[in-house]
């Protein structure tokens, strides 16, 4: 029960924050980095843009939160949360030039360095948040083992179907560090200049799509393999 009110607690908060941009066009609850290159008559509208998409975050927190709900809800969040964080990140690219920019004075303290020790340091982070998904996934499908995921997300799976959850399950974790791992080279290649060179954006593009895909796979076969995303 904690853990429900805790969840739609923060569900609540987002969808406030994001209510607020909209009303307001206030863009300053946005990291600096977000808009520090959008010129000053856009903000406003930056801000009421990346606030709706909070509000559909906070919505599909709500949504995915075990309630009283049907399971399909949980997947229906996973997508709303998805196509949400996807908005904000297109509003943000399309009024700012790229993800992240720096005003010429900025104190970032990747950029004043080489494009070449950027890049590595982007690499760097990326190889370590896409070996959290790609190792387990790995492991999950060779062994056919689902401990790693949450008791509850496999309670009412058959046991014949256990070796078919952890090989659906394992392959969206690899594709989730994966797509984490093209997200922070993209990303990487966004600070490079302004406007961000097209492949980051497309790697970028890649990344997201294959991080929503994982997420929704994997929530989706939890509830087609145990009847509901918590047994």
């Amino acid at each position: 029960m904690e853990t429900i009110v805790l969840s739609l607690g923060v569900a609540v908060c987002i969808a406030l924050m994001g209510a607020f941009m909209v009303y307001s066009g206030d863009y300053r609850l946005l990291h600096g980095y977000h808009y520090a290159t959008t010129p000053v008559a856009e903000r406003p509208a930056l801000a009421r843009e990346t606030g709706g998409c909070l509000i559909g975050t906070g919505v599909s927190i709500a949504l995915i939160t075990p309630t009283i709900l049907p399971s399909w809800a949980s997947i229906v969040g996973a997508v709303l949360l998805v196509a949400s964080i996807a908005g904000m990140f297109v509003a943000v690219i399309r009024h700012n030039g790229a993800l992240m920019s720096f005003a010429p004075n900025g104190s970032w303290p990747l950029m004043n360095t080489k494009p070449r020790m950027t890049m590595l340091a982007c690499a760097a982070v990326g190889i370590v948040l896409s070996l959290l998904g790609i190792v387990p996934g790995v492991n999950m499908i060779a062994t056919g083992d689902v401990s790693s995921l949450h008791s509850y997300h496999y309670a009412n799976v058959a046991a014949s179907d256990l070796p078919s959850l952890a090989l659906v399950e394992g392959a969206c974790m690899v594709a989730l560090g994966a797509g984490m791992f093209a997200c922070a080279i993209g990303c990487g290649g966004m600070t490079l200049r302004r406007p961000a060179p097209l492949w980051s954006k497309v790697l970028l593009g890649i990344g997201g799509t294959l991080f929503g895909a994982s997420i929704i796979g994997a929530l989706a076969a939890i509830v087609y393999f145990n009847g509901s995303l918590m047994g």
